[in-house]
Formats: structure tokens, C-alpha cells, sequence
């Protein structure tokens, strides 16, 4: 049997739930992303949300130092599955080294959109969203509004996903480039790609005696 170049997301008839990394998720801007999650679950999104809890904050990169690789690995893992990563524009964010990290793996490394949440009083514009837009690369800068955020998201990622990313390359005339197996592996096992509706087929019946007497199973 041949084996499939590229592992990609199924869909079949139905959309896959839509993978949000929202850099510095704790604090202040946990209740404003919450409230985000929720609308985007209700205009039948289905989130599912990659970045730290505030729990895991306390491991993963604080300050202005980068973390440790272990640590960077998992997070570069959790970018890599994501269909968009939104991110804090405010001036002081520019000299976050762990955030700076994060948007420019996002958006250099994977090629994915960066949503920049900006303050309302803001009157300079960030050197990161500058510098992105000199480059052409998909992003958009909105207020830090639940209603802006999300008419940002659906349009950086075109709507409901129903595509998927490279999750190995088998072949070796091919080289994979990614996070390493080992952090892509365990994100993945623990937040797999999910459909966005539940299966709604009916469970199979179970065998009756006569099947189970002449060894016929239930359909």
C-alpha cells in the first residue's frame, strides 16, 4: 500500500474546528479573549484554543528572556498547528523578546496570519506591524473589541477551516520543516484536529442472541 506523502485534515462533508494561538493569554486580556472564544463559538466556529493557560504561564517564557528550547519547542509546536496567531500591539510589546519570538516564528517561520489586537490610545504604530506590512505578510491590526477581533479572525483565515498543515515527511527527497516530532507529536496527541460538529450518526446496535449465537456481528 502506498504511503501518503503528506498528512492532511479530512474533512468529508464537514469543517474542522478552528485553532487560535493568542500570544500572553493571562491577566488583564483574559477575560477580553474569553469573551472572544465564546463569539466565535457561537457564530459555529468551534474553538479550539493552543496558547498557555495562565497556569502554564508560570513555565513557559516570561519577561523579556526567551524560555529554555523544551519549553520553546512546545510553543513553536502549538503555532505550527494553528490556522492564526493573535497577538498584543501595544509600544511596549516590541521589546517582549518571548512575544517578538513568537510573531516572527508565526509569521517568517510558518506563514501564518497575525492578528494584532492594538490599543484604542494608541499613536505610534509597533515596529512589528510596520515591519509586516512591508513584507506583504497576511495580518491586520484591530481595537481590542470582542466584535473587532472577531471580523479580524474570520477574515485572516478566510472563514471556517476544512484544510490542515504538513505533519511529516516520510519521504526523504523531501525535507520536513517544523517544529521537532517529539513536541509536534505530544501537542498533538493532547489537542488533536477536531471536526467542527460531533458525529451525528447513530451508535451501532448491539448484537442480539441469535447474532452472537452463529457469530454475526452487529451493524
Amino acid at each position: 500500500m502506498a504511503t501518503q506523502p503528506f498528512e492532511y485534515w479530512q474533512p468529508g462533508s464537514e469543517e474542522r474546528q478552528l485553532r487560535l494561538f493568542i500570544s500572553h493569554r493571562w491577566d488583564h486580556d483574559e477575560s477580553l479573549y474569553g469573551s472572544v472564544i465564546n463569539a466565535l463559538n457561537r457564530q459555529g466556529f468551534i474553538v479550539q484554543d493552543m496558547s498557555l493557560s495562565k497556569d502554564q504561564a508560570v513555565k513557559g517564557p516570561r519577561g523579556g528572556s526567551v524560555a529554555q528550547l523544551k519549553i520553546q519547542a512546545e510553543i513553536a509546536a502549538r503555532i505550527f498547528t494553528s490556522d492564526i496567531l493573535i497577538a498584543p500591539s501595544r509600544v511596549a510589546t516590541t521589546s517582549a523578546e518571548w512575544l517578538t519570538w513568537e510573531i516572527q516564528l508565526a509569521a517568517i517561520g510558518y506563514g501564518l496570519p497575525v492578528l494584532f489586537v492594538d490599543q484604542t490610545d494608541q499613536k505610534h504604530r509597533t515596529r512589528l506591524v510596520s515591519e509586516m506590512q512591508d513584507l506583504g505578510a497576511p495580518h491586520a491590526v484591530c481595537e481590542p473589541d470582542t466584535t473587532h477581533i472577531v471580523r479580524a479572525v474570520t477574515s485572516l483565515v478566510s472563514g471556517r477551516p476544512t484544510w490542515a498543515m504538513r505533519q511529516d515527511e516520510p519521504d526523504t527527497n523531501f525535507r520536513f520543516r517544523g517544529p521537532p516530532r517529539t513536541a509536534r507529536y505530544s501537542v498533538l496527541r493532547r489537542f488533536p484536529f477536531q471536526p467542527r460538529l460531533r458525529d451525528m450518526r447513530p451508535p451501532p446496535k448491539p448484537p442480539s442472541f441469535l447474532d452472537r449465537m452463529f457469530g454475526r456481528g452487529g451493524a
